[in-house]
């Protein structure tokens, strides 16, 4: 920001930003960033009438048509996430693994979409993590002729998080019990069997925990290839110990975040996660947290402030899951490590206050909502410049 003369910081000129996408990532980094002085209007979307009418008929979203944009609306920046623009006024994109999103999946269409990447139109790719702009190097390496121009719109900025507590948390007291928190739809992807697993073997043996589970428990996810059957069994350890387990199919996204103020120790020991925002959000309720260690989470995780399971991956850092056999060994590997953790836990009550109070300063200090916002409209001027 420009200083006036006598000594005051100036505002930065009023800018127009329009979106097209409302859904929670979206909100979290693009909407709800407090970018100084700018206005965030709706712009319309072409190809959002066909991604509907697919998903309405088929439930399906068709990974191209759901990432294009094409749309009037008077504004001075376009900003989406995951999404490649048609338009000629000046956009930036967020983007959590690579661009075009349908590189894996409509591969006669890669070619065109690098070139929209590199044209003039597109001013900075803004990618969530050193993971995720790693990512996208390594694409860029199959695309040399367009390479240095989309290399140069690489920017790293991570999503912002406000603290949700005033002070760090105490430890438990001696004899109370510890709570332990897991939150996201895909519950076998996020781990959930292995933690059913794990906290019923706990249980069985009379550990002082509890478990409160936020999930549909959607099942048959890319990732672990579960089955009616493992459904079936997640239910019944579930309904087994109905006082120490307790599942919400639904809840709003304040008592999500209750829960994590009241709970001890966040869960995200996942399979596949390209950022982990749970993970933040238990941090900045003084929650420690264990997670695995794919993609961005040990950006954002590590065993001084959390506890990090290593699990089998590629050099990418994602999971490796090709085959049932692997995923047989993944599995494996995770239940024991996460094990491991808990009984650690157990064992140092007190880590629990130690590695929250950091987890918390490194929210305040790494997530800061304030400096989101204006790295935000930093990067919009330079996209302008």
């Amino acid at each position: 920001m420009s200083q006036e003369s006598h000594g005051r910081v100036s505002m930065p000129r009023p800018l127009k930003v329009g979106w097209a996408q409302r859904e929670y990532a979206n909100l979290r980094n693009i909407i709800g960033s407090p970018a100084p002085n700018v206005e965030r209007v709706r712009t319309g979307n072409l190809f959002r009438y066909p991604t509907h009418a697919l998903y309405r008929a088929a439930n399906r979203l068709d990974p191209l048509l759901s990432n294009l944009h094409w749309g009037r609306r008077d504004c001075d920046l376009r900003h989406f996430f995951n999404m490649v623009s048609l338009n000629h006024t000046p956009w930036v994109t967020t983007f959590e693994t690579a661009l075009p999103r349908w590189i894996e999946t409509r591969d006669w269409a890669t070619g065109w979409g690098m070139k929209l990447l590199a044209g003039a139109p597109c001013r900075r790719l803004i990618a969530l993590s050193d993971c995720t702009a790693a990512f996208q190097r390594a694409v860029l390496a199959d695309h040399p002729d367009v390479a240095a121009e989309i290399e140069a719109k690489i920017v790293v900025l991570h999503p912002p998080q406000p603290v949700l507590v005033e002070a760090p948390k105490p430890a438990p007291a001696a004899g109370d019990r510890i709570r332990f928190v897991l939150v996201g739809s895909d519950f076998f992807r996020k781990g959930g069997a292995e933690v059913l697993r794990v906290f019923d073997r706990l249980l069985e043996r009379g550990a002082p925990v509890e478990l409160e589970i936020v999930s549909t428990l959607a099942h048959g996810d890319y990732a672990t290839h579960t089955t009616a059957d493992d459904l079936a069994a997640a239910r019944r350890l579930i309904a087994k110990w109905p006082d120490r387990i307790r599942h919400h199919v639904r809840l709003s996204n304040d008592a999500v975040l209750d829960l994590m103020r009241s709970a001890h120790v966040g869960l995200l020991p996942t399979w596949a996660d390209t950022y982990g925002y749970s993970v933040l959000e238990a941090q900045a309720a003084g929650c420690p947290v264990i997670t695995t260690n794919i993609r961005a989470l040990p950006e954002i995780n590590d065993d001084r402030q959390g506890w990090m399971i290593p699990v089998p991956r590629d050099d990418r850092g994602n999971g490796l899951l090709a085959t049932a056999e692997a995923r047989r060994r993944f599995s494996e590997v995770l239940e024991a490590g996460l094990e491991q953790a808990v009984d650690t836990i157990l064992a140092d009550p007190a880590s629990i206050a130690t590695k929250g109070a950091l987890a918390l300063r490194r929210i305040a200090t790494m997530h800061s909502p304030q400096r989101h916002g204006e790295v935000l409209r930093e990067i919009y001027d330079q996209a302008l410049a």
